[in-house]
């Protein structure tokens, strides 16, 4: 089942994810931030949109312009997220053992979203391929399962949330797209869009989530122990 928005903070539910605030990582990101970010209002819009499209069978086939081909269905979620001061922000695909990690690049009033779904049309396979951006930065697309249709997994919802909170924008049962929305007050800008906490702010954070927010542009790490050094 996928969902957008329909619970703040909990991602899978009753499935191999537990609620992300039950992970020590996620706890301690969301308390550090507690007092260090203003609790800006952020608003979320936005539709799902379906396209489908033929691909070879196999990889073999690639190039080759002969078939047999398969019918792929690509569900994509378009959206915003708009916030009363610039803003940004940090994102996270957590599946049941690995989080990936990237900085939106884009400091605005208004972030772009996107969550896709891509899997056989009529669902031919029992496996599908989830991922989401934000902000101009994309995550990696993770394997998850399908239901018996693709429409089934897709049900919008709209629920404002806080800047500075962990916040699941979208879950399968078996992975979550996570975010953080950061007003730009906090943070200070460097080349190539790479943005870090201010010296000021960081100072009051523990080492992993300093070392998360002021340092590089994506990663991964294991969910179970410590942040990666990718």
């Amino acid at each position: 089942m996928l969902l957008i928005n329909s619970s703040a903070d909990t991602v899978g539910e009753g499935t191999l994810l537990q609620m992300v605030l039950d992970y020590p990582f996620f706890r301690l990101l969301d308390s550090s931030l507690s007092g260090l970010v203003p609790r800006e209002p952020v608003e979320i819009l936005g539709d799902w949109s379906t396209k489908t499209r033929k691909t070879y069978q196999s990889e073999k086939q690639r190039g080759t312009g002969v078939g047999p081909f398969v019918e792929i269905e690509d569900r994509r979620w378009h959206g915003t997220l708009s916030c009363r001061t610039t803003a940004t922000g940090i994102m996270f695909l957590v599946t049941t053992n690995k989080v990936y990690w990237a900085k939106a690049p884009t400091v605005a009033l208004t972030l772009s979203v996107d969550v896709s779904l891509h899997g056989y049309a009529g669902c031919a396979s029992d496996r599908a391929t989830f991922t989401a951006g934000m902000g101009g930065a994309g995550l990696p697309g993770v394997p998850v399962a399908a239901p018996v249709k693709l429409d089934d997994v897709c049900v919008p919802g709209a629920i404002p949330f806080s800047a500075g909170r962990v916040v699941t924008l979208a879950r399968t049962d078996s992975a979550a797209f996570v975010a953080v929305v950061l007003p730009s007050i906090v943070l200070k800008m460097g080349r190539n869009h790479l943005w870090r906490f201010r010296d000021d702010v960081a100072s009051s954070l523990p080492t992993d989530i300093r070392k998360l927010l002021t340092r590089r542009r994506s990663g991964d790490f294991d969910l179970n122990t410590t942040m990666g050094t990718s």
